[in-house]
């Protein structure tokens, strides 16, 4: 077999460049020109009278409110935000209904989170903006060692909003660890809702790919927000959430 291959390089060699040799010489036929796109260049009349319907329609469904806050939902904090912990919330209880069965911790990546929500109403816009990606919910199984390797990201990198896990750390070193308020058990599987970005290492927790996932699902971020949102305001209920103290680091 090795003989095979030492064989086939000097005749693919030969090959590409008898193919090379009979090839016909490349000559320039055109020229480029870049033209910049700004307000000083007029819109195309056909164009716009083209695009106005659908311009039209989608400014008219992202400017539906689907839900109220009583405050703005800020991204302030160290590790803990209010958005953070209100993503974080949602994602679980969506699996939770999604799939029929607890789930122990969420996490959301805070560079992930694009925007914060206004005090006021929400618009389909407004989450939109907050989750611009394609991120898609997967579910982790983690054993106690891959928790405590979540902590201890948590703790030094400060990037995630986390629901279900609670943390107190003193100079980069966890004091207290609880999951739903209760103490770590070392012989429980863990069950963890993630985006798949994260699962699949990003942002830093490459510790998370190598983890099988439990489920794996078709559905965005921003449909789990939405989905939410909806659901609490047919309750009658208004969109809140603040910093709590989840994440404390002295």
């Amino acid at each position: 077999m090795l003989k095979n291959k030492i064989f086939k390089i000097p005749v693919f060699a030969a090959v590409l460049f008898l193919l090379y040799a009979c090839a016909p010489a490349l000559v320039k036929t055109g020229e480029a020109q870049f033209f910049s796109l700004d307000s000083e260049v007029p819109a195309d009349p056909i164009t716009q009278k083209f695009i106005q319907p659908f311009k039209e329609n989608l400014e008219k469904e992202m400017n539906t409110v689907i839900g109220r806050t009583t405050e703005a939902i800020l991204k302030n904090g160290n590790g803990e935000t209010a958005i953070g912990n209100l993503v974080a919330d949602f994602q679980k209880e969506f699996a939770e209904n999604l799939l029929g069965y607890p789930i122990d911790i969420s996490i959301i990546n805070n560079g992930g989170i694009r925007n914060t929500l206004p005090k006021g109403n929400i618009t389909l816009g407004n989450i939109y903006e907050l989750s611009p990606f394609d991120n898609y919910l997967q579910i982790l199984e983690l054993d106690h060692r891959e928790l405590i390797a979540l902590a201890e990201f948590a703790v030094s990198r400060k990037i995630l909003g986390i629901s279900g896990m609670t943390i107190h750390a003193q100079d980069g070193k966890i004091l207290e660890l609880k999951i739903n308020g209760e103490e770590v058990n070392p012989a429980k599987k863990y069950i963890l809702a993630v985006n798949d970005y994260l699962a699949n290492g990003g942002d830093g927790m490459g510790f998370l790919s190598e983890i099988p996932r439990k489920a794996e699902t078709d559905y965005l971020l921003r449909e789990i927000l939405i989905d939410r949102i909806k659901a609490k305001t047919a309750s009658g209920l208004n969109i809140e959430a603040k910093v709590e103290g989840r994440q404390k680091f002295d």
